[in-house]
């Protein structure tokens, strides 16, 4: 557990120090990875709709999972994913779809990590997550260390999962968890 907590503050600094991206802290086996080296561009910052959003529900219902909208009463709280019971809960605080799907992908990631049994990334992806998230949602990768050092491995992908395009987090839900691969039928479609 301390080693987790010693990689989690290492990633802090180095996402607070972008002169350190290049030092040998951060190579691997081919050099320095710039703060785009697991995803391309187009891979992140792509906005989510309604669609996506429930694509990515039916998923996580056909995998099991069961998906709630509540009014949460902790302030600053956006959703969770109680794992015994396997419930996913978004808040009613999310003001458009973008918000929804951050919190939804976020908790669905915490469901990938249930199906594969722990973490769904190697280790050593784990510096180019943290510049990622460094260099697109500072806050998120700074809010790391408010949780217990073994919760900020999970944390990490989930923060970094949430800010994938929707097609890729339903890839990644695909592998890890199953589920449909058929997206819910239109409005038109519905009774």
């Amino acid at each position: 557990m301390a080693a987790r907590s010693l990689v989690i503050a290492a990633l802090l600094l180095a996402a607070s120090r972008p002169d350190l991206w290049g030092s040998s802290l951060w190579q691997g086996p081919a050099g320095a990875a710039n703060a785009q080296s697991l995803v391309q561009q187009s891979e992140i910052r792509q906005l989510a709709s309604w669609t996506d959003i429930d694509n990515l529900r039916v998923r996580l219902e056909a995998s099991g999972a069961r998906v709630v909208q509540r009014d949460c009463g902790s302030r600053g709280l956006q959703g969770l994913y109680h794992q015994p019971s396997a419930t996913i809960v978004i808040c009613r605080v999310h003001r458009d779809p973008q918000a929804v799907w951050n919190t939804l992908a976020h908790e669905a990631t915490h469901r990938m990590q249930a199906c594969a049994g722990g973490p769904i990334t190697r280790s050593s992806h784990h510096p180019a997550m943290a510049r990622t998230l460094a260099a697109w949602a500072p806050e998120e990768l700074r809010s790391l260390m408010a949780y217990p050092p073994g919760q900020q491995v999970a944390e990490l992908e989930a923060r970094y999962t949430a800010r994938l395009a929707p097609a890729k987090v339903l890839m990644l839900f695909q592998r890890y968890c199953g589920g449909a691969a058929v997206p819910p039928p239109s409005l038109s479609q519905r009774p």
